[in-house]
């Protein structure tokens, strides 16, 4: 009777074995996945370029009649304009045009080699003398300011198409009263002191 009982655990210690050893490669396997709709990925973010808003050189303050506030190299008292760099970089003007005619835009042409310093300031003599246009020193263009009134614009290059960058209309001026933007470089136009290559200053 006790070998009887020694055989049959022997038998049901081998079943449990064989049936363990089986089983083992499923229980190795990972369980079924339901199917799922794989992962959405979100797209990117829009990348836009930078805009620069407005014009990074302005017409900041101009005299439409000058007659002994400030001369030119020339020792002649001319209309002038102020234009200024808003950027903290030197900005090259070659190929920009300053105009007082709406019907004519590329009036007066900056000469090559034109360059505005970073933060800075940049005279142009309105004489409409062409001899001085043509002079080693300052900038002339020409045309001269109304003291009665116009317009004076800054107009972009014809490559762009000619769009104007900046421009003022005022009303009667003057005699040796500024007319510029206040606070400096970006606010609207009214009178301020003179000062020519310098930040405007209220009256």
């Amino acid at each position: 009777m006790t070998k009887f009982r020694i055989l049959l655990i022997v038998f049901l210690l081998g079943c449990v074995v064989f049936v363990s050893c089986e089983r083992v490669p499923q229980m190795l396997e990972p369980p079924p996945m339901d199917p799922i709709d794989p992962p959405k990925m979100m797209d990117p973010p829009e990348m836009t370029d930078p805009v620069i808003d407005g014009s990074p050189v302005v017409i900041n303050e101009l005299m439409a009649d000058n007659d002994n506030t400030i001369a030119d190299p020339q020792g002649d008292y001319d209309d002038w304009l102020e234009l200024h760099n808003l950027t903290d970089m030197a900005l090259p003007l070659t190929g920009l045009y300053l105009s007082d005619k709406e019907d004519n835009p590329t009036k007066w042409q900056f000469p090559e080699g034109t360059e505005i310093p970073a933060n800075g300031y940049l005279i142009v003599w309105l004489d409409e003398d062409h001899d001085d246009e043509n002079a080693t020193e300052g900038l002339h263009a020409n045309f001269k300011l109304s003291k009665g009134g116009e317009t004076a614009m800054l107009v972009d290059t014809d490559a762009r198409g000619n769009q104007v960058l900046d421009s003022i209309t005022f009303e009667e001026q003057e005699t040796d009263v500024a007319f510029g933007r206040w606070p400096n470089g970006a606010g609207d136009f009214q009178v301020v002191l003179p000062t020519p290559g310098e930040a405007n200053k209220a009256e």
